[in-house]
């Protein structure tokens, strides 16, 4: 099994919906993807960071040469390192990276600024996440990746924690939430994770009705 990226160039910022659109499209429209010289070059330069050559290659198909678009295919085993590596160049280059497995687009078109960010221990940050975004980490929290931190554009945040590197009694979830920088920050707990997935579905929804549901206590600053 390979981990699938594609690059290219858009003049403004897309959603994920119209990004799987155009990879769809793609095979019947060879013209789908303008040309950008930024393209060609993050091919370069990733060809020189992850060399093609050796019994440690990422690679498990070279990308073809192209101006338009890159499909990059790593071994599964790299793929933490080899998104990293390629959401920065896009970011450096003025691209846009598409993930379709997960449906992330990661970075967007320059000048694009995200609602919600969604961030964890160590999966990839995603910029306004699904609720299937929202539920796959929330469910997939333990030892080591232990929070999933869903923040607002305006620094409200939402937090969910589970395990020993979170502080949690076993079997326990850690709901947080703070009310900007310098708002109540307070602490709620569940052992049930449908209850955790569904906290960060309503924050993320505009939906308080989370706060009648638990019994909250103020944190200290």
């Amino acid at each position: 099994m390979s981990f699938d990226l594609y690059v290219w160039h858009e003049p403004a910022p897309i959603s994920a919906d119209t990004a799987e659109a155009k990879i769809r499209r793609w095979a019947e429209d060879e013209l789908m993807f303008a040309p950008h010289e930024a393209v060609a070059t993050l091919r370069a330069e990733l060809l020189r960071q992850f060399p093609p050559d050796g019994p440690d290659s990422v690679w498990s198909v070279l990308p073809e040469e192209s101006d338009a678009v890159l499909v990059l295919s790593c071994v599964w085993s790299r793929a933490g390192e080899f998104g990293e590596a390629v959401r920065g160049l896009a970011a450096r280059h003025g691209l846009v990276c598409y993930e379709p497995q997960s449906r992330l687009l990661d970075p967007n078109a320059p000048g694009y600024r995200a609602d919600f960010t969604l961030t964890s221990a160590q999966w990839p940050m995603v910029h306004d996440p699904s609720p299937d975004d929202l539920e796959r980490v929330v469910r997939g929290l333990g030892s080591d990746n232990f929070y999933a931190l869903l923040e607002r554009s305006d620094g409200y945040f939402a937090q969910v924690s589970f395990g020993a590197s979170a502080d949690a009694t076993p079997g326990t979830y850690l709901l947080e939430h703070r009310a900007g920088r310098d708002g109540d920050h307070v602490r709620a707990e569940t052992p049930d994770v449908t209850e955790a997935v569904r906290f960060l579905w309503e924050f993320r929804a505009g939906d308080e009705t989370w706060r009648r549901r638990h019994t909250w206590r103020l944190l200290s600053l």
